[in-house]
């Protein structure tokens, strides 16, 4: 049976500050590169066909290790970046909650009901994820497949997976140099 496997890059300096890097391509740091190396080997175990990536460089570089021992390429698609974070992006949580209380606190409450300023929305990320997963899915049909992206729009794809509502995404957003492999 094919296997989805979805992976969140490696850390970056702007993770670590806990700073919003939506669709900005930020480098993984010395940890991030530590972390993809260590997915790499875990995931060497599996036969993998396929790997689409963000093309943000953070993502890129965690899918081109997981690409090293199964001598396949990567393929980039700005279908999977990251949700847009509008005006958020390169601002600290701490300062976000502060400058933005109202629109952040409706956002997080109720992630279809907010959205960041000038952002995308996260019914229109869900969109574009569930979208290019179900291109991908189908053109590689009885191929195990990987994902590289970044949390928010990972959280979406398990969330269609899982049948879970859209709302609770903040529940299921998972840390860096996470991955999991669902059966197609």
């Amino acid at each position: 049976m094919a296997q989805l496997i979805l992976i969140r890059h490696g850390q970056t300096n702007w993770d670590r500050e806990k700073r919003v890097q939506g669709a900005l391509d930020i480098p993984l740091n010395a940890e991030g590169e530590k972390e993809a190396q260590k997915i790499s080997v875990e995931l060497s175990k599996f036969k993998i066909d396929n790997i689409y990536s963000s093309p943000v460089s953070c993502s890129v570089s965690t899918a081109r290790e997981i690409a090293i021992p199964h001598n396949i390429k990567i393929k980039k698609l700005n279908e999977l970046n990251e949700l847009n974070h509008g005006v958020w992006q390169g601002l600290c949580i701490k300062d976000i909650k502060k400058r933005y209380k109202k629109q952040y606190n409706i956002w997080k409450l109720s992630p279809t009901s907010g959205r960041p300023p000038k952002g995308e929305s996260i019914r229109d990320a869900y969109d574009r994820a569930i979208s290019i997963m179900h291109k991908i899915v189908d053109k590689h049909k009885g191929e195990d497949t990987c994902l590289v992206s970044g949390g928010i729009i990972l959280s979406l794809i398990k969330c269609y997976i899982k049948n879970a509502d859209v709302e609770h995404i903040w529940k299921i957003t998972p840390e860096e140099a996470w991955w999991e492999a669902f059966e197609l």
